[in-house]
């Protein structure tokens, strides 16, 4: 294959959907990057020509000029999608659906589309009856997205991407203002409809943060690069913190007796590697295990009501017993 050939398809593999867009200059960089070297002149004219096969288009009603798959294209993908592939995107789309903010779950739903097109010209096979077959439930609350501005959110996935600075307006919870920060950006984690960004600040380069995109107003993306503390690892950040509200950053010794009935779930998907259960009399189990001091774990453990005796930490246990005479004196 001819390196005219590979150059062009390395391009049609750039250039993104509408209304995003990449310029001439951009493609030039990417492809130098990846070994082949071109003019502008040619890149222009190597566009030029796809465009008269491929459903790309040139944006030239404000500078920077830019080259962008057209809204609705099917995209480009080779080889053809095979059955079992589109069985597999068909699968992915359930799976998926629940867990992505609608915004991006656009972004790849031509993908779905596409594999939905395949499987019905195979109705009659037993990949079509199979996939009929198996459905996919999400175990949580479907809660409303977020309103996240879009061009935020591309900046902040950017800066993400590339390992560089940014300088934002964020609104803290509950307040009604933003406040200019100085961020570092170390990564995205997605929690649900929630996406949040794990990042350092400035005025505090020691404790990294986790911050909703919701409430980012503004983001001015800066050339200088990241700062990241030494020995960071957004897994252990992630444990620590659970992504919840955390009241430390401590793991405690957790001791409970559930119903058997309610809990037996933990039996065969444990809190984490570090659970012991004892199944007592009067279909009961004693669960130990090692978690995160937040929020959301004592929010997992009211769900049970009446199913679950908090034992230990004794604080918890009080605090348990706390709600339980403020939920008498209110239903009384």
């Amino acid at each position: 294959m001819s390196d005219t050939i590979l150059r062009q398809m390395n391009m049609l593999q750039l250039i993104p959907r509408y209304p995003q867009k990449v310029t001439t200059a951009n493609v030039r960089d990417a492809l130098n990057d990846s070994g082949y070297e071109a003019s502008l002149r040619t890149i222009q004219r190597d566009l030029q020509e796809l465009s008269r096969v491929f459903p790309i288009i040139s944006d030239e009603r404000n500078s920077p000029f830019g080259w962008s798959w057209e809204k609705d294209a099917q995209g480009y993908e080779s080889p053809a999608m095979d059955p079992i592939q589109a069985l597999t995107f068909s699968l992915a789309a359930q799976y998926l659906e629940p867990l992505m903010p609608k915004a991006n779950f656009k972004r790849v739903e031509d993908f779905f589309a596409r594999a939905e097109k395949v499987l019905v010209g195979s109705e009659k096979t037993k990949l079509a009856r199979w996939r009929k077959r198996v459905k996919v439930v999400s175990e949580n609350m479907r809660f409303k997205d977020p309103k996240v501005n879009l061009d935020l959110r591309q900046k902040i996935y950017r800066a993400v991407y590339e390992g560089i600075q940014i300088k934002a307006f964020y609104r803290k919870r509950g307040e009604k203002v933003a406040d200019e920060r100085h961020m570092h950006p170390l990564g995205i984690v997605l929690k649900g409809s929630m996406h949040y960004l794990i990042c350092m600040m400035d005025e505090d380069p020691i404790n990294p943060r986790y911050l909703p995109l919701q409430r980012f107003e503004k983001v001015e993306l800066l050339e200088a690069e990241v700062k990241e503390p030494k020995g960071f690892d957004i897994d252990e950040f992630i444990h620590k913190n659970n992504l919840s509200y955390a009241y430390s950053n401590d793991l405690y010794t957790f001791e409970a007796v559930f119903d058997k009935t309610m809990a037996f779930h933990l039996l065969e998907t444990p809190l984490n590697g570090s659970q012991k259960v004892i199944e007592m009399g009067d279909d009961k189990l004693l669960i130990k295990a090692r978690v995160p001091d937040t929020l959301q774990f004592e929010q997992w453990l009211m769900s049970f009501g009446s199913d679950v005796e908090v034992l230990k930490p004794k604080k918890l246990r009080n605090k348990f017993i706390s709600l339980t005479k403020k939920m008498r004196s209110m239903y009384q």
